[in-house]
């Protein structure tokens, strides 16, 4: 049996009535869970009466008659939930309010990102450094400045004199420093110095400049302790509450290696890590820093806690001993003691920011 022409047409047709008719009962139907207990009877009853109107002649076939009951369907709709004011730009709020609690929840309760703001851990994280760099190149100017900075976390900076004078230079503990007319100008340590003692400079002249690299930025997972016993080597982000030492800062959170667990006795003979007076071996990146790989000074007897005839310290049941991997340059529990188990946060995993040889899977 063949279709003509208008058999064909009338096909389609009726297909696109039928489709239309059940979309609009599915929305009449949310709209009647959503709002049927709030709204008035006989608003209710209307949409009821349209609904049952329109699926009556859905089910009789007769095309027509349903596309003819479409408008009283679609007014019982509205009139029982009436268009808002700026529905789409109050709808994007909405789902933006949404994501960003979600965001918080998962903030909160599982991943948290951290950064690392001092070396203690060089060369396995990087913190913020410099590097010294004479003069801006092509690169260093906008826009391709902004894309070097989001992707590669590196940045042009440049310290100028803040008066006219007489240079003076010297050292810190900080770095070097730079003083003009007695006005005295931090300089970075690595950043390419453009003056000399005794010049005389006026304001606005060069004095330093190199590129900022960001510390890495690291995702720490906040559930794993609460299943699974913290491990020896693993990379351990902690709070420095109730720790005590003239430079931990209350409040804080700390990036170091878990190097000592509860109950064992921690020792090191450099370049060697001891516990409970054996040798550690076979953790890779401890077995990296022992053998003083490039980069790496092995573990340092120092600090108020590792300094005894034994050189050795007792952990508790809850205590973590903690060490960065840059031993020469790692405040850590070699001056100020354990970490209770209640400050641990989580290990690290990843290295999220900025694109660099650390970024990946925290080593």
């Amino acid at each position: 049996m063949t279709m003509n022409i208008s058999e064909i047409k009338s096909f389609f047709v009726n297909r696109r009535i039928k489709k239309q008719a059940q979309h609009l009962l599915r929305s009449a139907r949310h709209v009647g869970d959503l709002r049927g207990d709030i709204a008035a009877p006989a608003d209710a009853q209307r949409l009821s009466e349209s609904m049952r109107m329109v699926s009556d002649r859905l089910k009789a076939g007769n095309w027509p008659a349903v596309e003819q009951a479409f408008p009283q369907l679609v007014d019982a709709i509205r009139n029982l939930n009436p268009p808002r004011p700026y529905a789409a730009l109050r709808e994007n709020i909405e789902v933006l309010v949404v994501a960003v609690a979600v965001a918080m929840a998962f903030r909160t309760y599982f991943v948290q990102p951290f950064k690392i703001p001092t070396s203690s851990m060089y060369p396995t994280l990087a913190g913020i450094h410099y590097i010294e760099k004479e003069r801006k190149d092509f690169f260093d100017y906008f826009p391709l400045s902004l894309i070097k900075w989001v992707v590669f976390g590196e940045k042009y900076v440049e310290v100028r004199a803040h008066v006219s004078g007489p240079v003076s230079t010297g050292q810190t503990r900080e770095g070097p420093v730079i003083s003009v007319g007695g006005i005295t100008h931090a300089i970075q340590p690595n950043m390419a110095i453009h003056v000399a003692q005794n010049e005389t400079v006026i304001r606005g002249q060069l004095l330093a400049s190199g590129i900022k690299v960001a510390g890495d930025h690291i995702f720490v997972n906040k559930v794993k302790w609460n299943f699974v016993k913290p491990g020896r080597g693993e990379i351990m982000v902690f709070k420095t509450d109730g720790i005590k030492h003239p430079q931990i800062r209350q409040n804080e959170h700390y990036v170091k290696r878990m190097v000592g667990l509860p109950g064992e006795t921690v020792g090191i003979v450099t370049p060697f890590l001891y516990i409970n007076d054996k040798p550690v071996t076979g953790i890779g990146m401890m077995d990296k820093i022992q053998a003083c790989s490039p980069g790496y000074n092995g573990y340092i007897q120092a600090g108020n806690f590792m300094t005894g005839g034994v050189n050795a310290v007792k952990l508790g049941k809850e205590q973590y001993f903690a060490c960065g991997d840059n031993q020469r340059n790692s405040l850590d529990s070699r001056w100020w003691g354990p970490v209770p188990r209640q400050n641990l946060v989580g290990p690290a995993f990843f290295v999220y920011w900025p694109i660099s040889a650390n970024w990946g899977p925290a080593r």
